[in-house]
């Protein structure tokens, strides 16, 4: 799960469900509802977010690999730090299931690029797809060492969070 640090303070995300303007996210033990004010654009890169009387913006700056968060909160800026999960870590939580493993979108986004195929052998953490979400480039791994079975996306679709992607056996 990423962790969030706001001002210091950490926090534990869950994935964020629901779709268009209405999502939802876990944040500890709490679930938080976010309203989409405006989807980030070309001309603007931010994401405008009402979650009850908070206008959050947030804005994301950086190169490859490299990625930088603006945040505010009423038009007060504040100090965030998003750690993201690995493949890997994403990969060892899951590893304990038998037989299939269904490979789920976390989220809502585009699947931006493919990877793998049907019959592809793959291992443990490698990656599957990628989702673009929100800006973001979200690499999808295997949560184990085997073999594609069924692909159920292909490049471009559009898929919400706990569509199914492909199943590794």
């Amino acid at each position: 799960m990423p962790l969030l640090t706001v001002e210091g303070r950490k926090y534990r995300l869950g994935v964020i469900t629901g779709e268009d303007l209405a999502w939802t996210i876990p944040v500890d033990e709490r679930t938080i509802a976010l309203e989409v004010l405006r989807q980030p654009s070309d001309e603007l890169p931010t994401l405008f977010l009402r979650a009850g009387s908070r206008v959050i913006s947030v804005s994301l700056r950086g190169n490859e690999g490299q990625r930088v968060y603006f945040v505010e909160v009423n038009g007060r800026p504040l100090i965030v730090d998003l750690e993201e999960d690995s493949p890997s870590d994403r990969a060892s939580e899951s590893t304990r299931i038998d037989g299939p493993a269904l490979v789920n979108s976390p989220m809502a986004g585009k699947i931006a690029s493919m990877k793998t195929s049907v019959n592809t052998k793959v291992e443990e953490g490698e990656s599957l797809m990628v989702l673009e979400a929100m800006k973001m480039q979200n690499e999808i791994a295997s949560p184990r060492k085997g073999t594609v079975k069924e692909v159920y996306v292909k490049h471009g679709d559009l898929v919400k969070a706990g569509d199914r992607l492909c199943l590794v056996n």
